[in-house]
């Protein structure tokens, strides 16, 4: 998607919420930021503070930059400070208190960044794919979908529509996470080190026409094949049920950055205890994690 393929993209049940608090405006105008997990626990926790930008005229959020999670703070200023910049209006005249709240584990990869930014986006009233573009990057299917909060046919920022995709045999699709959270900056880069022919995007396009049609589950994990065998060649690594589950009789299709997060498994009754014996034990049915 990345170079404009169409492709399929299906949000998740879980999600992040966040809430805002105005506080009163004191002498000096801070905005407090706690990340809460799915246990409950604080995750990350940083006061910024707000001021005037003497050559801009705009606020901006600055914060001690000796203090921990230096990259987390860096990138949250980055978010919030491009939201100043498409609304002035934004932060303008009051503190804040900001807490937000994962429904799933943050190592999961199922949009803890996207959800954020839709969050900011839509708190702020600017444009998330603008957001996204200073932070996080990508192709911007997740905030489409996460702005959305359906299934999205997608190809760019200015090429998507919302679909409704329900096959026939989603009781055989299972969602394996691999035990490791893959960083999609990383997977990102080293797809843009390789040149991608119109061929290859044209026939990624014609593998997710034909998935969203298709009705029948051998021909569906035909599609998923073919569609691991041509990245696979394209960004010169295995596809993920070669280097794993060379023995599973069913299709497997990598989900996000290549080697980490989650995986889409095709099976039956027995795929889940498949899985947990290779020591798995993330196994979610296909009706348990989607919309």
């Amino acid at each position: 998607m990345l170079d404009q393929a169409l492709s399929l993209a299906i949000p998740s049940i879980l999600g992040q919420h966040m809430y805002v608090e105005e506080l009163d405006e004191s002498d000096t105008r801070v905005l407090s930021w706690r990340s809460i997990a799915v246990d409950g626990n604080c995750w990350y926790e940083r006061k910024f503070t707000i001021q005037k930008d003497p050559l801009s005229g705009l606020n901006t959020l600055t914060f001690d930059s000796n203090s921990q999670n230096h990259d987390i703070g860096n990138m949250l200023l980055q978010i919030l400070n491009k939201a100043i910049e498409l609304n002035p209006d934004f932060l303008s005249d009051k503190s804040y208190h900001i807490e937000t709240q994962l429904d799933f584990d943050k190592t999961w990869g199922l949009g803890s960044s996207s959800t954020l930014i839709c969050n900011i986006a839509k708190w702020a009233e600017v444009d998330a794919f603008e957001l996204s573009k200073v932070s996080f990057g990508g192709s911007g299917y997740d905030i489409a979908v996460g702005m959305l909060g359906g299934d999205i046919l997608y190809r760019s920022p200015s090429m998507w529509e919302g679909y409704v995709f329900n096959p026939p045999f989603k009781e055989q699709l299972f969602f394996v996470h691999l035990n490791k959270k893959q960083n999609s900056r990383e997977g990102i880069n080293t797809y843009r080190e390789k040149e991608v022919s119109k061929k290859i995007v044209d026939s990624i396009s014609s593998i997710t026409e034909n998935i969203i049609s298709c009705k029948d589950f051998n021909e569906f994990q035909k599609l998923l094949e073919e569609h691991e065998r041509i990245i696979a060649n394209v960004i010169e690594k295995n596809p993920v049920k070669l280097n794993l589950f060379s023995d599973y009789p069913y299709a497997i299709k990598s989900l996000g950055a290549w080697g980490g997060d989650f995986i889409l498994a095709c099976g039956d009754s027995r795929s889940p205890e498949y899985f947990h014996n290779k020591g798995y034990k993330t196994v979610i049915k296909y009706k348990d994690l989607i919309k």
